[in-house]
């Protein structure tokens, strides 16, 4: 399971970003941090059952960057990637209604340079990866999370035809391929 949580006092702007992420993550449970620390929030993640953490960080009162944890068993630990926000567009600023929550997601790339950056948000998301071509296999309720960074720069919840947004709509500044381990930034 990944648990969604925010920096100490989220935005209105981040609770409705993390309340979409969690729609469209599967598996995915939302946890408010209110007034834990950095160490009590993971620990609560941990008695929850949690594996993985996706941390949202503020930037002027909107998303600004994600992090990722990891549980290796022993403690919590930051892996990459490390996404710097540079805006995010919420479906209803699209005018669509919510959907119901997301049973699978599919992490596709772009393009083939696009691929390793793929990659790494698939393994940090707990997702399977797949290209365009597979994607016409496939059936039931999905979503999938397209990448682009070499061209657009930025990560869209789409539906499977890629024509409706499902989910938050992200433009990259960056998307490092380390992670930003330091928790006083959190």
């Amino acid at each position: 399971m990944i648990i969604i949580g925010t920096t100490r006092k989220p935005t209105q702007r981040i609770r409705s970003f993390i309340k979409e992420l969690n729609r469209v993550l599967p598996n995915s449970t939302r946890l408010t941090r209110g007034k834990q620390g950095f160490e009590e929030f993971c620990e609560t993640a941990q008695d929850l059952g949690a594996t993985r953490i996706l941390l949202v960080g503020a930037f002027h009162g909107n998303p600004g960057r994600l992090g990722f944890l990891r549980f290796t068993g022993e403690s919590w630990e930051f892996q990459p990637p490390t996404i710097i926000i540079k805006s995010t567009r919420l479906l209803r600023e699209y005018h669509i209604e919510p959907p119901r929550k997301i049973k699978k997601l599919y992490v596709v790339p772009t393009n083939s340079r696009d691929k390793g950056k793929a990659e790494m948000l698939a393994h940090a998301l707990e997702v399977p990866l797949t290209n365009r071509e597979s994607l016409l296999d496939l059936k039931g309720n999905f979503a999938i999370l397209r990448i682009s960074y070499v061209r657009f720069k930025s990560i869209d919840f789409l539906s499977p035809d890629e024509k409706q947004p499902l989910g938050p709509s992200l433009a990259i500044k960056h998307f490092l391929t380390r992670s930003m381990g330091d928790q006083k930034r959190w």
